[in-house]
Parts: C-alpha cells; sequence; structure tokens
C-alpha cells in the first residue's frame, strides 16, 4: 500500500496513480525494471489538506510461489507520475522484504480509503 499524506494548507492534486516500478535496487540500468498495470482510469485525484490518500499494489496476483522475477528487491515510488508537479527527483526507493514474490503486479488508483483503493487494484488488467 502506497499512502500519500497532504501536509499543505490547501488541497493537492494527484495524477490518478502514483508512478511505481519494481526492480534491483543495486542495478545501474532501470530501463527492465517492471511496471504494474493500472486499473483504468485519468482523472486526477485531489487530496483535501490534511488528508491522505492510498493505492493498492499486489505484487503476485496469481500467488505463484516460481516463475517470478527474480532480483525485485525495491519499490520506487513517484507520487505524482504524470510530472506536472512533482519533478523525477522526487523518487523515493523503498527496499522489499527478502523472499518477496513478484509475477505480473496491479495497481489501483488513489482513493480516500484504504478498502477504496484495494478494490481499485482488483480491476487492474481486467
Amino acid at each position: 500500500m502506497i499512502e500519500v499524506y497532504n501536509t499543505g494548507a490547501g488541497a493537492c492534486s494527484l495524477s490518478s496513480s502514483p508512478g511505481v516500478d519494481l526492480g534491483d535496487g543495486a542495478a545501474r540500468d532501470r530501463s527492465k525494471n517492471i511496471r504494474p498495470v493500472l486499473a483504468s482510469g485519468t482523472a486526477r485525484f485531489t487530496v483535501p489538506a490534511g488528508q491522505k490518500a492510498y493505492a493498492v499494489i499486489d505484487l503476485d496476483p496469481s500467488g505463484a510461489t516460481t516463475g517470478t522475477a527474480q532480483g525485485v528487491n525495491e519499490i520506487n515510488v513517484l507520487v505524482d507520475q504524470d510530472g506536472t508537479n512533482m519533478p523525477l527527483a522526487n523518487i523515493h526507493n523503498f527496499p522489499l522484504p527478502g523472499g518477496v514474490r513478484v509475477l505480473a503486479p496491479r495497481m489501483g488508483l488513489y482513493r480516500a480509503g484504504v478498502a477504496e483503493a484495494a478494490a481499485s487494484a482488483a480491476t487492474a488488467g481486467k
């Protein structure tokens, strides 16, 4: 789950989902990083001042134990993926725990609640 908190005094507008890719944190070439399939929707998402937005990513929706991507140990997140309000320099890198399986990941759109974000993720790729 990705959680974004608006600490500003006014509402902010985000792209419909964060920019996310998964890969090897030590790799020099990130061109082979895996991008999740997104739920459909392009409307920007407004986050009121002092509120949170959530996006849910399922790293292995099939539950596979074999055939998963090797060497994936990091998730890279850009909160506003279209770059209008946020330069690429604002990408945040988070380590993934050892043993995480990644195969055909899916991600939902920003929503105001976790349950709604999870429901959005369940529609990705469908």
